[in-house]
């Protein structure tokens, strides 16, 4: 007579049971992780602490290594998984996209500790400040994946990222027009335009994201 070994089924059907959580809580991980970097490049920007600029750019440097520890995490799991929460390469881009947010961040730390001046300080602060909110936004709609039945309350943060992101097209539009207009030194005046330029691309990263997630809710409601 045939007999079920059902420990052993047990450990196959286990194995074989899409880790949704596993996969989830690497998004969400990958989200704050750029929230902290967020908050930590608007403290370098605005002066805060301005004694820990350095232990502050250790950090981000830091944080970056673990936003793309994080994504690697991803690509491994979905490469083993016999099935993952959404369409394989969804996930790549969803982890991709978030990994660009984190690069743009630290991109945006380096230029200004290594440009660092007045001119346009109050744009390249605005913009920081934006950074936070879209990273913000952004967490809210990543975290949000897990239930899709909430799918109303993710596209409402991801509007609202891009509404920030157009918010932060004109900041930095304006900025640069004053500062191209104005007779400062030109070799300043391209320092200043590249740091805010890392700034407004990080937005434009945090609205991909959002493209991302869109995608996602649409392919799987």
């Amino acid at each position: 007579m045939f007999t079920t070994n059902i420990p052993m089924a047990s450990k196959l059907f286990k194995f074989f049971i899409p880790k949704n959580q596993l996969f989830f809580n690497l998004f969400n991980q990958s989200s704050a992780n750029n929230l902290e970097m967020s908050n930590l490049l608007y403290k370098i920007v605005s002066g805060e602490n301005k004694a820990d600029s350095t232990k502050q750019l250790y950090d981000l440097d830091r944080l970056k290594q673990t936003g793309n520890e994080l994504k690697h995490k991803v690509y491994l799991a979905s490469a083993k998984a016999f099935v993952s929460p959404f369409e394989r390469n969804d996930m790549y881009a969803l982890a991709s996209s978030i990994n660009h947010i984190c690069d743009y961040i630290h991109i945006s730390s380096r230029r200004f500790s290594l440009y660092q001046g007045d001119m346009a300080a109050p744009a390249i602060k605005e913009l920081s400040g934006i950074i936070i909110e879209t990273s913000t936004e952004l967490d809210n709609a990543v975290k949000g994946l897990s239930n899709l039945s909430n799918a109303d309350s993710i596209k409402q943060s991801c509007n609202k990222v891009k509404e920030l992101e157009n918010y932060a097209d004109r900041i930095y539009s304006k900025a640069v027009g004053s500062i191209m207009s104005s007779d400062g030194d030109s070799i300043e005046q391209i320092k200043f335009t590249e740091i805010l330029a890392a700034l407004e691309r990080t937005t434009d990263k945090c609205e991909d994201a959002t493209n991302v997630i869109e995608s996602i809710i649409i392919k799987n409601q």
